[in-house]
């Protein structure tokens, strides 16, 4: 507990200097942070003995991420075109060398491309809204309370699993509690930045709680989704760049569900 509050402490401030510089800072942390989860899940897919491909991960991750940066959805389908052929491609090339499994190595390199790549750019396109600022410190601060909230509660008086075989220390009171301190905290980012800091987010009240509750609610899967990779690896972390947090994968499962659903919701809902 005490490392894992060290590194939030130097963190945090960190990653708020980052969300409000944007442009171009902002676009190098996270496809820093993407293509370094990129490389964790290769490494974790390779101890499953399966064998993606490597520098197309890496380099498709930080391209959709250069283009999102730059073109927002502009040439996605293009580029997610191109690196599925190439991808194709290379494991062609690799059942002719004696691959054995080239159909599973294959959906590999392209779940990480698609999980990684296209669902973490979603953390640019947040940030590049209307507004853009406001909205990514309303959602990724939500995320980290309601991980925090779930945290607290589950390991002290969770008892009720909620996915024993996938991650067998969450339980249905840690994500209760997440789900209530989401919203709670997504009420009370809207309120001081409005009030105190005359953000002049256009959500009311009710759209934030909405927000919070989308947000929490299904930001467990995020997590989820990493522990089932990493349960059939045999590894507790995806990395150990963080004491007490892991790896940057372990640091980011969460918000490969939050930015997409909070993106989706501001720029239909609230915009």
């Amino acid at each position: 507990m005490g490392q894992r509050t060290i590194v939030a402490a130097i963190l945090t401030p960190l990653a708020v200097i980052a969300i409000y510089l944007g442009g171009i800072v902002y676009s190098i942390v996270i496809i820093m942070l993407l293509a370094a989860a990129a490389w964790e899940y290769s490494q974790l897919l390779k101890k499953v003995a399966l064998h993606p491909c490597i520098p197309l991960i890496l380099g498709g991750v930080i391209l959709l991420s250069v283009f999102r940066a730059l073109f927002d959805f502009d040439y996605l389908a293009a580029t997610l075109t191109g690196m599925i052929f190439g991808g194709a491609i290379y494991h062609i090339y690799q059942f002719e060398r004696g691959d054995t499994q080239p159909s599973a190595d294959f959906g590999a390199t392209l779940s990480a491309l698609f999980y990684i790549g296209f669902l973490g750019s979603y953390l640019i396109s947040l940030r590049g809204l209307a507004d853009g600022r406001w909205w990514t410190f309303l959602v990724l601060p939500t995320v980290w309370i309601a991980d925090t909230g779930a945290y607290l509660v589950g390991s002290t008086i969770g008892k009720h699993k909620l996915a024993p075989k996938t991650s067998p220390n969450k339980t249905w009171e840690g994500y209760l509690a997440g789900v209530i301190t989401g919203v709670l905290g997504s009420l009370g980012l809207l309120a001081l930045y409005n009030q105190v800091f005359q953000a002049g987010l256009a959500i009311s009240t009710l759209e934030a709680a909405l927000l919070g509750l989308a947000i929490s609610a299904f930001i467990p899967l995020g997590d989820l989704t990493e522990s089932f990779i990493k349960r059939q690896a045999g590894e507790k972390d995806s990395g150990s760049i963080f004491p007490g947090h892991g790896g940057v994968f372990d640091r980011l499962d969460s918000l490969f569900w939050a930015a997409p659903i909070g993106y989706y919701l501001i720029l239909h809902l609230f915009q």
